[in-house]
């Protein structure tokens, strides 16, 4: 988790002994029922496991006295007087009872454009307190049940029952769901929902990024009214009907540990915009915010504070702040948790930091009226560095030479790679795609200053093609590498392409919605920027990055010609994706939402 988070300290915990079976304390008889207590904001969520044990993870909007996990067979048994027991530092007979560290998040905050009750005019914090666990001593293959407890002054408030267990061990078969984008899409719970009734409990979940819409915007990862945010979806607690049918999305993540990759969505802009909306659109690079702080300096930091110097300008840029708070990951990298590396039983795991603001495309047709795009600035904002978008910027470099792309190049080297049965690289934008997203290519943006029409300045941007780090850079080292998988998301569509290495390349992120495929058999075209910009560095249709796309082999869909499409890419359906390392293939299910009654089907099926 990122440092800033507030870390408080557990009460004294006093030892009480008592039996699995009887009353705590004389009262509380009855074993409290499942459904009971809905006062945690989430239900526990697995983290980071390792040979022996894992992390257990939940949130409240109460600080509590103290929070702990509890493992064991009869944990569903015990009565609310035992259960505040334990949250005291009871011993309890047959239950083994881990304390937890709680943590203040340090930038969750609400606003007028919270789908709450009753939403603060203004960006509000909000208090949202996570509570974390080690639970050690864990067998490998064997899963045990275990529920949390967060001691609420004198009241016990206490999850669900679920079943943990610590890293899968080399040879075990296992399901891994590859999923990307929920991002409060409106079918995301009926995907998660089917995911569990057609292929049952997961062993892990692969998300590569974009998980909310804003990331310090506390409803969409807890309780948006609207009945898709975050965590609710991925642990059957979400409320959404499409088609007459409700869909609650499936405990998944509290049997499961979640390896997500950084978004675009999971980026915070400048600080203290006037909404969160606004914030988290207006990042601006680092650099040009070391620019400005060193500028005023000595006005804002006469003493040179560093602490202060790296708070102005990461508040003057942009950070990840709420996503590292959030989740506790493998921290192998320069990045930290924001790029990283772990192996799950046969596949090793490399999710990258592969992301940018997106902005929009649209260019005024006068000079005059431009405003802040991926191609243009707008005049007003000409004299203001942190005013200005800086186009399509990219958050981490990961082109030859960055210290992305050299860990990179190490991991691949390693002997951890080079002995996984399965090599799996996760980033949320990829070199390959058919979605609008694929368009300007993924490089920094050239800043062109120039003098207008009426002798006025300008900015505008351009992105050569020949400069696309994924294509240039990373997609050749994958593929020399061996890597089988390549997993990426943005788009919010299902397509897969197969380089001459054999490496795979897969966007599976039509699971709440999807922008369209741009391809010659859809008739879409993403837009070409005019003159003076130079449009052979944008590509209207097709794979920028050359590949051809892949017919799904075993049920494609068609087009009003009859056409077999090599994409998935509507709102009326729904796409989910399963690494089976038993079987040594990813099987891509496709559900239609018109047709609830039917089972998804298979679409497509390859090997590694």
């Amino acid at each position: 988790m990122a440092a800033r988070l507030l870390v408080l300290s557990l009460s004294a915990l006093s030892l009480v002994v008592v039996t699995a079976v009887g009353q705590a304390d004389g009262s509380d008889a009855a074993a409290v029922p499942a459904s009971a207590a809905r006062e945690l904001l989430t239900e526990p969520y697995l983290q980071l496991p390792e040979e022996d044990s894992v992390n257990v993870t939940w949130m409240t909007e109460f600080e509590g006295r103290s929070h702990v996990v509890l493992v064991g067979e009869r944990v569903d048994e015990l009565n609310s007087g035992q259960l505040r027991a334990a949250a005291g530092g009871a011993r309890i007979s047959g239950i083994d009872v881990f304390p937890a560290d709680t943590a203040k998040l340090s930038q969750m905050a609400e606003d007028a454009a919270s789908a709450i009750p009753d939403a603060p005019d203004e960006v509000t914090p909000r208090d949202v307190y996570r509570h974390e666990a080690t639970v050690t001593g864990l067998e490998p293959g064997v899963r045990i049940p275990y529920r949390v407890v967060s001691l609420a002054r004198t009241r016990p408030v206490a999850s669900d029952t679920y079943t943990l267990t610590p890293s899968p061990r080399n040879g075990d078969d296992l399901k891994i769901l590859l999923t990307s984008d929920h991002q409060l899409k409106a079918n995301t719970p009926a995907n998660l929902q089917q995911v569990a009734e057609t292929v049952g409990q997961v062993d892990a979940v692969f998300l590569a990024g974009d998980l909310v819409n804003v990331p310090d915007r506390a409803s969409e990862w807890f309780d948006d009214q609207r009945g898709f945010a975050f965590f609710p979806a991925l642990q059957g607690r979400a409320s959404y009907e499409a088609n007459g049918v409700e869909y609650a999305g499936a405990e998944i993540i509290q049997n499961a540990p979640l390896f997500p990759a950084v978004g675009n969505h999971e980026v915070m802009g400048r600080a203290g915009r006037g909404s969160l909306n606004e914030s988290f659109n207006s990042p601006v690079p680092r650099a040009v915010a070391e620019a400005e702080y060193a500028r005023i300096a000595d006005e804002i930091n006469p003493t040179g504070d560093e602490r202060l110097k790296e708070q102005w300008i990461t508040d003057n840029s942009f950070n990840t702040t709420s996503y590292e708070e959030l989740f506790t990951l493998p921290d192998s990298s320069p990045g930290g948790e924001r790029y990283y590396a772990t192996t799950v039983g046969d596949v090793r795991l490399i999710s990258l930091y592969s992301t940018r603001i997106w902005r929009s495309p649209n260019i005024a047709a006068d000079q005059s009226s431009w405003d802040r795009t991926r191609f243009t600035e707008a005049p007003h904002t000409l004299d203001d560095p942190l005013a200005q978008g800086w186009g399509s910027h990219i958050f981490e470099e990961i082109g030859v030479g960055s210290e992305q792309y050299e860990w990179l190049r190490a991991e691949l080297a390693g002997s951890e790679f080079r002995d996984a049965e399965y090599a799996v690289v996760m980033l949320h934008e990829g070199p390959h795609g058919l979605g609008d997203n694929m368009s300007p290519p993924f490089t920094d943006p050239v800043r062109i200053e120039e003098v207008g029409e009426n002798g006025e300045p300008r900015v505008r941007y351009e992105y050569p093609k020949e400069d696309n780090y994924l294509t240039r850079d990373v997609a050749p080292l994958l593929e020399e590498a061996g890597v089988n998988l390549v997993l990426n998301g943005h788009s919010h569509l299902w397509n897969r392409f197969v380089a001459p290495s054999g490496t795979n390349y897969l966007e599976t992120s039509n699971v709440g919605n999807s922008y369209g495929a741009y391809h010659p058999l859809s008739g879409l075209s993403r837009p070409v920027p005019p003159a003076p910009w130079n449009a052979d560095n944008y590509s209207a249709q097709g794979n920028p990055g050359g590949l051809e796309p892949v017919v799904p082999s075993v049920h494609a869909l068609t087009n009003d010609d009859g056409a077999s499409l090599p994409f998935a890419a509507g709102n009326e359906f729904t796409v989910f994706s399963i690494l089976d390392t038993g079987a040594g293939e990813v099987v891509s299910y496709l559900y239609d939402l018109r047709t609830p009654e039917a089972a998804p089907v298979v679409m497509d099926r390859f090997k590694l």
